[in-house]
């Protein structure tokens, strides 16, 4: 949504009609969009920086910003040009169906120009935006994830970005903000942090995870299913609504142990990695209804009966497959050696993966410490949330989202970070810019948060961990999948290794360059220096609080309000923000002084903030 807003700029007045109340290229920015986001290419880097919940596609925002601003007879062509379509991607996209048919791929080069996200605007465009749109303002008052004023500045533009939420400042800092600010020194000191964590994180983690012993094998993840005990003959049952590991039928096959009968000692399940469909297992549950895989009772289990279990610690894990990757050694045909393969394998585990007793230990010697000095999370799911099922599961803390090892995990992770901050601090180190760095490795932990929870699930259809946030809820998570944080280039090092690229991509799209040669390709003779960076500021706020900005400075005020009840983002972020509060907060106090994010003056559709009362659906709306 655009607004025009007061200015002092005549051609800036209410009464003039902007280009978007004549006309906007919806067909083509609808294409760009789905580009954008394609399958199989990368996402834009702020897209991938940090989960944030419908973001809004950046040549969308663009072209929302840049025509809220030009006049209604602006040079549509030079519009088209400026938001990066620089060719007819509704042509295009007709040429691709019709090849499809015919069974042809032709590919992104069908379009014959890059996605338009990627453009910057040359010199001669930005001459053309100060001619007709002047130096403008605007202003985002709920920016969420940041596109709208990410675009607005990079249009050149005064952008003033706020939102309520804690979590979305940060990520606004991140993507706006810092790469702008701080340049190619930023990513340097991150990558010098990162450095230094994971060497640190992982001789203090290096036992956690015990070592497969096999030459030319790496551990890649743990797959493990919650399980219950028996009512009816006191197995214990792991539960997962299918046994499928991957395409092809590889998966798994239940072996339960009877011991002597119902109700003895030793009933239990082992587990075997089959090759075909018809070779796995059943599920054992399905619509919250357990089913029991042995065969002298096969009973079905309430629902309620699980939730019970859970509430009252009853409810435990068993690990059912251990995935790893095996290293093949390649021979070229002049007999020198090739390039090494990995291929991923599964196996059924064994006794020496189960340290779980070792674990329970470690955090029972950890968590006193860490609760003294507020290192892991204290805070209480809140009972009034619209998805309640962490607590129906036996899950009323938020670190009761992640399992015994991953809260060892995270928790020296915390520790870890905290750590080095102080020292830095200490010693005089902690410029803005390495502030900003710490922002950042903040970011890079929230993505192990992510991918290592009792909601990150394995996905047999790619065979691969799916991030906590798969999907725009809580649901709870019968079975969930462990990375293997400690393995070199993954875990902590591809979550370093991601975040930097992230910011590399953030410093290429800002053009906030200090080399002339890593820009864009097509931009390569523009000199960033030559240009003054627009003034981008970031606030956190409620939207209707916004003293901080002088009456009649705003050209456009540009935003995409929260819809309705579609997500609820405030009882979602909090899964991060309890975290950050323990790390970023740390840097940046002002961000994180509440226990929780604040879901009172939150612009959603939240009928829980009405429970009790009459109509409290309408209430919400």
């Amino acid at each position: 949504m655009a607004l025009p807003s007061a200015s002092s700029e005549p051609n800036q007045s209410l009464n003039d009609r902007r280009l978007i109340e004549r006309w906007l290229p919806i067909a083509e920015l609808g294409i760009e969009s789905l580009r954008e986001r394609t399958p199989l290419t990368p996402f834009p880097a702020p897209n991938r920086l940090h989960v944030w919940w419908a973001r809004r596609p950046l040549v969308a925002s663009r072209a929302a910003v840049l025509a809220s601003l030009l006049p209604e007879d602006a040079d549509r062509k030079r519009f088209l040009h400026a938001i990066g379509i620089h060719g007819d991607p509704v042509a295009a996209k007709r040429r691709i169906e019709i090849a499809t048919r015919r069974g042809e791929r032709l590919g992104a080069a069908a379009y014959g120009y890059v996605r338009a996200f990627k453009y910057f605007l040359s010199p001669e465009d930005f001459d053309w935006l100060t001619e007709t749109a002047g130096n403008a303002s605007v202003l985002d008052p709920t920016a969420g994830g940041g596109s709208v004023p990410f675009e607005s500045a990079r249009l050149g533009f005064e952008t003033a970005a706020n939102d309520l939420n804690p979590v979305a400042v940060l990520i606004e800092h991140a993507t706006v903000d810092w790469p702008r600010r701080f340049g190619r020194e930023v990513k340097e000191e991150f990558e010098d942090l990162g450095r230094k964590f994971a060497t640190q994180v992982r001789k203090r983690l290096q036992e956690v995870f015990p070592s497969d012993g096999v030459a030319d094998t790496v551990a890649d993840g743990y797959l493990w299913a919650r399980t219950i005990t028996c009512p009816y003959c006191e197995g214990l049952v792991p539960l997962s609504p299918n046994w499928r590991l991957a395409p092809g039928g590889i998966g798994v096959r239940l072996v339960p142990h009877t011991s002597s009968g119902p109700s003895a000692d030793g009933r239990i399940c082992s587990f075997e990695i089959v090759r075909t469909a018809g070779e796995q297992s059943a599920g054992t549950v399905a619509r919250g209804d357990g089913i029991c895989p042995y065969g002298d009772c096969g009973r079905v289990i309430d629902g309620d009966e699980i939730k019970r279990q859970a509430r009252e610690g009853r409810m435990g894990e068993q690990l059912f497959v251990v995935v790893y990757k095996r290293r093949v050694r390649t021979t070229l045909k002049s007999g020198k050696q090739g390039r090494d393969r990995w291929v991923r394998e599964y196996r059924a585990p064994r006794p020496e993966d189960d340290n779980a007793a070792e674990i329970r230990a470690r955090l029972e010697e950890k968590l006193p410490e860490w609760e003294a000095f507020d290192m892991v999370p204290s805070e209480r799911f809140p009972t009034d949330a619209n998805d309640a099922r962490p607590i129906q599961y036996g899950m009323p803390l938020w670190r009761d989202l992640f399992s015994p090892r991953q809260l060892l995990c995270h928790g020296t992770s915390v520790e870890l970070f905290r750590e080095m901050l102080e020292a830095d601090r200490s010693t005089g180190h902690l410029s803005d810019v390495r502030k900003a760095a710490y922002g950042y490795l903040a970011i890079a932990l929230d993505k192990l948060l992510n991918y290592n929870s009792r909601m990150s699930v394995w996905m047999p259809t790619r065979a691969l961990i799916a991030n906590t946030f798969n999907r725009h809820d809580f649901a709870f998570c019968w079975s969930h999948a462990e990375m293997a944080p400690l393995v070199t280039g993954a875990g902590y090092d591809w979550a370093i290794r991601q975040t930097a690229k992230c910011i590399e991509e953030l410093l290429v799209l800002t053009d906030a360059e200090t080399s002339v040669s890593d820009r864009l390709p097509l931009h390569a003779e523009h000199d960033a220096t030559s240009r003054t960076p627009p003034p981008v500021t970031v606030t956190c706020k409620p939207g209707d609080r916004l003293d901080h900005i002088p009456d009649s400075s705003v050209d456009a005020v540009v935003m995409d309000p929260p819809y309705y009840d579609n997500v609820m983002y405030a009882e979602l972020s909090d899964f991060f923000y309890v975290w950050l509060k323990r790390t970023a907060g740390h840097v940046f106090p002002e961000l994180f002084r509440r226990l929780l994010t604040d879901k009172d003056s939150e612009a959603v559709a939240n009928p829980m903030r009405f429970r009790g009362r009459s109509g409290a659906k309408a209430l919400a709306g």
